[in-house]
Parts: C-alpha cells; structure tokens; sequence
C-alpha cells in the first residue's frame, strides 16, 4: 500500500519562519528517533512536515547545515536553563525523622552550582529526546578543525562560569577548564546511567547523588 502523502498548506507571505522552524522539529524528532546522522534525509524532512523536497533548501544548504542547526538549538537551550538555574540559586532541602523541609537557600556561588547540577538532571528526565538527540546520536564523523566550534562546548563554558565565581578555598584550580570537564563528565556519568536503567528513575535519588558528587569535587 503507497505512503499517504499529507501536503501543508502553503506558507502565506512572512510565515517562512514558521516553515523553519517546523522543519527543524521534524528533523530533530527523526534523528532522535532513528539515532543515526547517517540516516538522517532531506526528503524524509520534508514528507515529515508536508512539503517538497526542494522546500527545505530554502532553509538550509544541505543536511549538514540541517543537522547543525538542530544540534546547536539544542545545546543553547540547556545552556539557557543551565545559567537560569545558576543566576536563582536553588531549594535547600533539610531531612527530619518525619518530612524533608524545604527553603530557600541564600544565592551563593556553592548554592548556584549546585542549582546548575540540579538543572542538568531535571533537563535530561523532562527531556530524554533532546538529550539523546544531544549526546546519544551517533555524528558523521567532520574535519577535526571544526571540533572547537561544535555547540557542545557552550555546556562547558557554562560550567566554568560557575566554578570561576567560587572562592578561591573550595577548588584546586578553580575555573580551570579540566576541573570543569571532570566535574561535567561525572555529573553526566551519573545522569547517563540512570536514565539506562530499565526501571522508573528516581528523581530524588538522582539529585541527591548529584549533591554528593559536588560534594566530593568540590572543597568546603
């Protein structure tokens, strides 16, 4: 039986950006789905979202550029919450023998990474397909000059940022890029493994291993 074709309905003067961005959810739905790069295809994009083909290199140059795109819209908006999450600090929750207590910490460097690291956990469970499409997708391999420039080092910029701003007595090196990479690494170890599972992940259990993660790395 032939594939049902749903044509969309022609953009109206000015709604081209309209069309952009349905084409960028399509693309992003589909190589979470399939994730691979490799198979990735304009035209699978395009029947996704209703149109032509030759819609899409209205847009975009070719897949690369497509996928680019995707990828860099994705590691901007964890960034984006990742620095929200800094710049309002977090809960302080305290344990009594009966009910966890909750109040507001007082905003500091400590209570700001701790809030991004928070942050990060929360992103991945309310978010497993952007996460996967960030970190799960299998990439075709590009040149290794461009490798500085890929998104992925906008996350480590943001965590720099939040180890630079604390005391010089809770870190080694502080703001050193290495400190922020191990600190990183750990933290989406942790993240990783959970969400492998094959059970519900504990949302609580998560952040708590968080906490003590930073903890351990950082002093004081």
């Amino acid at each position: 039986m032939a594939e049902t074709f749903k044509r969309r309905a022609p953009s109206q003067w000015g709604e081209g950006g309209a069309l952009k961005e349905e084409i960028l959810a399509a693309a992003a739905r589909l190589l979470a789905e399939s994730g691979r790069e490799e198979a990735l295809s304009l035209r699978a994009v395009a029947r996704e979202v209703g149109i032509a083909a030759p819609s899409v290199y209205l847009h975009f140059k070719d897949r690369s550029d497509l996928v680019a795109t995707v990828t860099r819209r994705a590691y901007e908006k964890l960034v984006a919450e990742l620095r929200e999450a800094r710049d309002g600090g977090t809960p302080h929750t305290t344990h009594s023998s009966h009910t966890p207590h909750t109040s507001r910490a007082p905003h500091t460097p400590r209570t700001a990474l701790r809030a991004m690291a928070h942050r990060y956990c929360t992103f991945a469970l309310e978010n497993p397909r952007r996460f996967r499409l960030m970190f799960g997708v299998e990439r075709i391999v590009g040149p290794r000059e461009d490798s500085p420039r890929h998104p992925v080092w906008l996350v480590l910029g943001a965590w720099e940022e939040a180890l630079a701003a604390l005391p010089a007595d809770h870190s080694g090196q502080v703001g050193a890029e290495q400190d922020a990479l191990l600190l990183w690494s750990a933290l989406h170890g942790i993240v990783t493994i959970a969400m492998a599972l094959p059970y519900e992940v504990d949302r609580r259990g998560l952040i708590q291993r968080a906490d003590d993660l930073l903890d351990r790395i950082v002093a004081g």
